[in-house]
């Protein structure tokens, strides 16, 4: 049977794949840690319609989870407007700030970086993020959890986590996790609603040295927003690792826009 919207030549369908190189000395060079490219085939024919820059649709779609879940799962608070902590201040948290300004309007933000003039920079920037009123620097990542009703934490991925201690949090704080567990302990995972993207690739992604610790999810992002799951009274925590189906989703609705605009560059065959 085919869904509305499904075509039975399968011109439809999606066809892609992202590819993606990450390389955590980057940033010692003034690069990025991840590059990306997205390559987009006709669902029909199998020929590449696009190639498209993955690093910027990685993002989008990361912050795009991001709020989804923080739109669910933050904290409500009816006698002020919520406090958010960013942790790190590269590329993943300039697309979580205008994600943060639009689901939890009038967010006051407190950002830590372990390279203050890059946590300054961003602060500096805060016009550019509607919704978010303030962008205070933190001098620690303590400082910045502290009172923070929802924490993002978005630091490069490399050899040295800096697990912080979930005492610092507040009791029914929402934890968002992009980073995998390089700032999220074990013991907060194990005290939390612990929710993920997908389940088997947490599975297989939880060894000795990574996850080590980790409980299996209480549930998927999906399954909670299927089942219209009420927030628990305690903490949360969403690690999303990334589905790179979810690429190929965003990359698709990006080139069919970009189509309506008459926007890119077309490679003849």
């Amino acid at each position: 049977a085919l869904l509305p919207g499904d075509a039975p030549d399968g011109s439809h369908d999606l066809i892609g794949m992202k590819w993606i190189a990450g390389f955590p000395s980057n940033p010692s060079l003034g690069l990025a840690t991840y590059n990306a490219l997205v390559v987009l085939n006709d669902g029909a024919t199998g020929l590449p319609v696009a190639v498209m820059d993955g690093g910027a649709i990685t993002a989008q779609r990361t912050a795009a989870v991001s709020g989804v879940v923080m739109r669910r799962f933050a904290p409500e608070r009816l006698d002020r407007t919520s406090r958010v902590a960013v942790l790190g201040a590269g590329a993943q948290a300039r697309s979580h700030l205008p994600v943060i300004g639009h689901v939890l309007p009038g967010a006051m933000v407190t950002i830590a970086d372990v390279d203050r003039g890059r946590a300054e920079a961003v602060a500096a920037d805060v016009a550019a993020f509607p919704g978010v009123v303030s962008i205070e620097v933190a001098g620690s990542v303590r400082e910045a959890v502290d009172g923070a009703d929802v924490v993002v934490s978005v630091v490069s991925f490399g050899p040295d986590r800096q697990s912080l201690d979930p005492a610092w949090l507040l009791p029914d704080a929402l934890f968002v996790a992009v980073d995998y567990d390089m700032q999220a302990p074990a013991s907060l995972a194990r005290d939390s609603f612990f929710l993920t993207d997908d389940r088997d690739q947490f599975l297989a992604s939880r060894h000795p040295g990574q996850f080590e610790g980790y409980p299996d999810p209480d549930m998927t992002i999906g399954e909670a927003l299927r089942e219209r799951i009420r927030r628990p009274t305690g903490p949360v925590l969403a690690a999303h690792l990334g589905v790179g189906l979810a690429d190929v989703v965003f990359a698709a609705a990006i080139l069919r826009r970009a189509e309506e605009l008459g926007l890119g560059r077309i490679i003849p065959r």
